[in-house]
């Protein structure tokens, strides 16, 4: 590994080391483009992705808020995963989860980031709380039911919202977006006070899982920061937080941590030296297996189109975004991208322009072989598929 001059954006370290170049990518993953041109033209930037050998954290360290801005990032945003049974089931169970452990009946809830408050609403149906979602990017759409008792306010959260009445502070899949994720941290901590009975919930997806099982594709240029167990422990220690619970969950894509605040005394985590040696051995690996996945699937899709067999994409997520952007950038080889979330059918991928239909659609176009993005949904796809009496090959990127 190839040692630069770059901090760790969690500990200061400057034992950093590159692991891994990808060519330019799509700086906004999730905005929705209504048009193949304009997709085409989305704004790109190469990612570099570092490793700290000290808190076993792993970054972008090519990340610019200046270019994500110039992006238009939070423009015609579309990220809603709730139109998944299976994703919808596991939101809800977190929900329950959090419920019954810290007791929030009739409590009160901030979420940070909350988009459309897709998680806020449930937690506070089911306990009947009140909740308050902060983020820039929420737009009532038409006939939005909105809760009596959610609020939204279209602001980042900063510090003047500190004294906002919460039980508990939950934060999900936002902070691997802050290219200094301190600063949030740090806020939040601001706000707890020496409140011991406020307890905070983030989670964000498992830089450990995305090494441990070569899930390259999750590497996404809007994501700054791809977070290990030791490196999201050391993060909440060193910002004063004592770590209740850190655990992975959703198949293990998900990295969690439990926190609330620290007596004086308590002495920050920098987690364990085998998960370090594990992390950093996953790093070594890393570059070898997506030039061996790019080289594999180059081939797929080549052999596909000699024989005249139609492949789609199903998931029009961030996955989406870079593998498609490095498997068939000129999005000649794959021309659709199926996703049941309604709001982005008819909208295009960035970079390579692929456009995104509606699950019914695939009986027109009868494909011979779907790759999933995600294969935690593989049986949802395949149920979805023969209900539409098609039996193609499901493949996983």
């Amino acid at each position: 590994m190839l040692s630069l001059v770059s901090p760790c954006p969690v500990c200061a370290s400057s034992k950093v080391e590159s692991v891994l170049e990808l060519p330019p990518l799509p700086i906004d993953t999730c905005r929705m483009w209504s048009s193949r041109e304009g997709a085409q033209s989305a704004l790109k930037a190469p990612l570099i992705l570092s490793y700290c050998s000290d808190c076993s954290h792993v970054f972008n360290r090519t990340y610019d808020d200046e270019l994500a801005e110039a992006a238009q990032y939070e423009e015609e945003y579309e990220n809603s995963q709730m139109f998944s049974p299976r994703f919808r089931q596991y939101a809800e169970a977190l929900s329950d989860e959090l419920i019954t452990t810290y007791g929030l009946y009739q409590k009160n809830i901030v979420e940070i980031g909350g988009g459309r408050g897709d998680f806020l609403r449930i937690i506070c149906d089911r306990g009947n709380n009140f909740g308050i979602s902060f983020g820039p990017s929420y737009k009532p759409e038409p006939g939005d039911d909105i809760p009596k008792n959610v609020k939204f306010i279209v602001d980042y959260y900063t510090e003047k919202y500190a004294n906002e009445p919460a039980d508990l502070i939950v934060c999900r899949h936002v902070l691997e977006h802050f290219s200094h994720p301190r600063d949030l941290i740090t806020t939040v901590r601001k706000a707890v006070r020496d409140r011991s009975d406020l307890y905070i919930y983030f989670e964000v997806p498992s830089g450990d899982f995305i090494l441990r099982d070569q899930a390259c594709w999750e590497f996404i240029y809007q994501h700054c920061s791809y977070f290990t167990k030791s490196s999201l422990v050391t993060l909440f220690s060193k910002c004063g937080f004592e770590v209740r619970d850190v655990r992975e969950r959703f198949g293990g894509q998900f990295l969690t941590i439990e926190t609330s605040a620290a007596a004086n005394d308590i002495t920050p985590n920098n987690g364990s030296r085998f998960d370090r040696e594990a992390t950093a051995a996953s790093c070594e690996a890393i570059g070898p297996a997506l030039r061996a996945k790019v080289a594999n699937w180059a081939s797929y899709l080549e052999r596909q189109q000699v024989n005249k067999q139609r492949t789609i994409v199903w998931g029009a997520g961030a996955k989406a975004v870079t593998f498609l952007n490095v498997v068939d950038p000129a999005g000649s080889a794959i021309l659709h991208v199926v996703d049941i979330n309604p709001r982005k059918a008819g909208r295009f991928i960035a970079g390579s322009g692929q456009e995104i239909i509606e699950p019914s659609a695939l009986r027109g176009l009868r494909p011979d072989a779907i790759i999933l993005m995600n294969p935690i949904y593989q049986d949802e796809i395949r149920a979805a598929v023969h209900a539409l009496g098609l039996d193609p090959a499901l493949l996983v990127a």
